[in-house]
């Protein structure tokens, strides 16, 4: 396994660095697995006065991180024109970390370049190669059939490319770990881990708390019997992992999850950070070496995308697979531009060094306002016609050649942004453009595909499509992030300028047709015809889409479509809060109860009972005829919150914790749970959630208004009138065009003898 012969045949399964090089697993067709290790200095680069570029090159020398090969020419990214630098190489990759320690010391003068690439794209740039391709492997020296050097240099042969559409995929065989802690709290199991269940080519096999000696010998003996490729694990880096270490240690029986020895430390603790206006938290890393590890309670991507999904983008950005599962869209579309520019021969600067221009307050309010938003007439509507852009931004980044270094350009003036002024260049095409193109071409036909398919054919192309997805939403949040290598918010202003100015072409040209427009929201628009047919509908998106470049399509017609007042103030119409049903069948739903994660599961199941009967409405006549059907779902969940027949998990309230419990300084119901969490020892960090029952909400005793999900008892009550109460809000948003507020709805309680009068 770990000196195969060469030439060998397989896929690149895995990029990691080592002392002296990179190491290379390859699966080969039987699913045997081989180690290589191939030496690899990465090159990156500085630019400067000659003098000062001589005292770097001593300083590294001296220190062994780095060796100067020689002056070289490559492309600046902003400017385009080639520049003169001087070459080095890493002389470890794993000594990455202290080379960019050292070079963090202030050099006047001194510009550096590529510095920090990831080693993994570093590497597969220079071998020409990508995560999960079909390779032949070879010595360097192809000519000598018997090279017996430990680690020669590696060749590679590469079937295909990243973007081809269809491409034959390794034999995996994947193993599902799932563990029991002694309580579920902040969603991971706490605790003491009690069972662990493996899962695996259709055996299943449960490992109960006991010796943990005896648990970690057959645990070690199903996955050198199995010898699985990847572990695929539920909670695995915040719990099941760790726990699994701790009981190690205790029993020093490590577990063989990698297939080469690994130093581990067990990490309770991952990272909060802010992002698109929530904190976010995620939890440590534990990958494993030689296998994968998969957890899909810390992978958005694989939530979202599943496996197809991942590997899709694993390809495609030169990410491993392990990491690109841990890491975010928007991350994703940021190595694929590194990538592209690598391709390109462009310099990748180690720190942003572009602020951002100034501007007055009056340049400011101009440009920077965002996407274009009609707040919608607030109401029930029958025949709506929803019309969307397609993937907006990012095509019209491509279409008018947004991108950092192309932005405000000298060369030509006259294609001007319309209200900002700012120009785009027509003679040089951008990165981001050039990085963009491909994958709205690459999506447009993996729906192609997924909308002939059947089947399992089908869902695969649509998570590899679902990817895709992801990050067209994020390339134009990066492209405005103040830390994105390739970020420049006059990029970011151009295309929201664009946006507007498109959205109002739209609306202009919908409305000389005849249509009235009920809402508009930066790439779709809400639209209504007497008698209009979808047809009519279709041709108004052609006549939209040649007048402004971008294609924008029909969603669907709505059987009807309500949108809802603020909660706050019924007289302000919301955004984004809203509830339909296509002529397809199709439910759409934003903003209300069942769509939130701070509902109960009980009114979630109910609102979404009551929904369903709507749905089968198919005009706003049909809508008002089911009510009744409506009221009866309500009253019976009314009574079974009255009599206590539900259990306390299905009323279980969700929220994000935003701080540590110590900084929460009121009696916030969510305070409340963190600080009663916190007093038992468990630590629930910003971004994390935590569970809790409403107990008694108007308890004198601030401690007796809510449980936190772990400490409840067998006998623990809820508070009824607070769940009736929320209850009565979910039918409210379904029923408010039809006058059934919360009064309305407490008085029909009252009726059935719910509550007293």
């Amino acid at each position: 396994m770990y000196s195969p012969a060469l030439p060998l045949t397989g896929w690149i399964f895995d990029v990691y660095p080592t002392s002296g090089g990179m190491v290379v697993w390859i699966v080969d067709a039987e699913g045997k697995s081989h180690r290589l290790v191939d030496p690899f200095q990465p090159s990156f680069y500085a630019a400067g006065p000659v003098a000062a570029l001589r005292q770097l090159a001593a300083d590294l020398s001296r220190m062994r991180l780095a060796a100067p090969v020689g002056m070289a020419r490559r492309q600046e990214f902003w400017t385009g024109e080639p520049r003169d630098v001087l070459e080095f190489i890493l002389l470890d990759p794993e000594r990455q970390p202290a080379l960019l320690r050292r070079l963090a010391v202030p050099r006047p003068g001194i510009t550096l370049y590529d510095c920090d690439l990831p080693l993994s794209l570093s590497y597969c740039h220079a071998r020409r190669v990508f995560p999960l391709a079909k390779v032949v492997v070879f010595p360097n020296d192809a000519a000598n059939p018997k090279f017996e050097i430990r680690n020669p240099k590696l060749r590679f042969e590469v079937e295909g490319s990243a973007w081809d559409l269809e491409y034959p995929e390794p034999p995996l065989t994947l193993m599902a770990l799932t563990g029991q802690g002694d309580e579920q709290g902040r969603g991971a199991p706490l605790g003491k881990l009690r069972s662990l269940t493996i899962s695996c080519e259709g055996e299943t096999t449960t490992l109960d708390e006991g010796d943990p000696e005896t648990l970690l010998g057959e645990l070690n003996t199903l996955i050198r019997r199995l010898d699985p490729h990847v572990l695929v694990t539920d909670w695995g880096d915040a719990f099941l992992v760790p726990a699994l270490l701790g009981l190690a240690r205790r029993a020093e029986a490590p577990p063989e999850f990698d297939r080469e020895v690994v130093r581990r430390r067990i990490r309770s603790a991952g990272r909060s950070y802010f992002s698109y206006g929530r904190v976010v938290y995620q939890a440590p890393s534990y990958p494993f070496f030689g296998r994968w590890h998969l957890d899909s309670r810390n992978s958005f991507l694989l939530k979202e995308t599943a496996l197809a999904g991942l590997l899709e983008l694993s390809r495609l950005s030169k990410v491993p697979v392990q990491k690109m599962a841990r890491t975010s869209p928007g991350s994703a579309i940021s190595m694929m531009q590194l990538d592209r520019a690598l391709t390109d021969g462009i310099l990748i600067p180690w720190k942003k060094g572009e602020p951002e221009r100034w501007k007055t307050a009056w340049d400011l309010l101009v440009a920077d306002k965002g996407g274009l938003v009609y707040q919608p007439i607030t109401g029930l509507y029958e025949g709506v016609a929803e019309i969307d852009f397609a993937s907006m931004y990012p095509a019209m980044m491509v279409h008018h050649n947004i991108s950092p270094e192309t932005v405000d350009c000298a060369c030509c003036p006259d294609n001007a942004a319309p209200e900002i002024g700012y120009s785009t260049c027509r003679r040089r095409e951008g990165l981001v453009t050039r990085t963009l193109r491909p994958i709205l071409l690459r999506r447009q036909a993996l729906k192609r595909l997924r909308d002939a398919a059947f089947g399992p054919a089908r869902e695969r192309y649509d998570h590899r499509q679902t990817a895709l997805k992801w990050i067209l939403v994020t390339c134009f949040g990066y492209l405005g992030y103040k830390n994105a290598r390739f970020g420049r918010i006059e990029a970011h202003e151009t295309v929201t300028a664009y946006a507007r100015e498109k959205l109002l072409t739209a609306r202009a040209i919908a409305e000389a047709r005849g249509f009235r427009v009920l809402h508009a929201i930066v790439d779709s628009m809400w639209i209504q015809k007497a008698g209009a047919t979808e047809a009519e509908s279709r041709d108004l998106c052609r006549a939209i889409r040649e007048a402004v470049g971008i294609a924008i399509n029909l969603e669907g017609i709505y059987k009807w479509v309500s949108f809802l007042p603020s909660r706050v103030d019924p007289a302000v119409s919301v955004a984004n809060r809203y509830l339909g049903a296509f002529r397809s069948g199709e439910l759409k739903l934003r903003g209300i109860d069942l769509r939130r994660s701070d509902t109960p599961p009980l009114v979630a199941e109910a609102q979404q009972r009551m929904v369903e009967i709507l749905a089968q409405a198919d005009d706003l006549a049909g809508f008002a005829a089911r009510i009744p059907e409506v009221l009866e779902v309500f009253v019976e969940y009314a009574w079974r919150l009255r009599e206590g027949q539900v259990r306390l998990t299905d009323l279980t309230i969700k929220r994000t914790v935003s701080k540590e419990a110590g900084e929460y300084k009121t009696n916030s119901q969510i305070g409340l749970a963190s600080r009663q969490m916190a007093d038992r020892g468990v630590a629930v960090h910003p971004g994390e959630r935590v569970r809790y029952v409403i107990t008694d909400a108007d308890a004198r005793s601030a401690e007796d208004r809510v449980r936190a999900i772990p400490f409840l008892a067998p006998d623990t009550l809820y508070d009824t009138g607070k769940y009736l109460e929320l209850l009565c809000r979910a039918v409210e948003t379904l029923l408010w065009h039809h006058g059934y507020d919360h009064g309305r709805l407490l008085r029909i309680l009252a009726e059935r003898g719910v509550i007293p009068e």
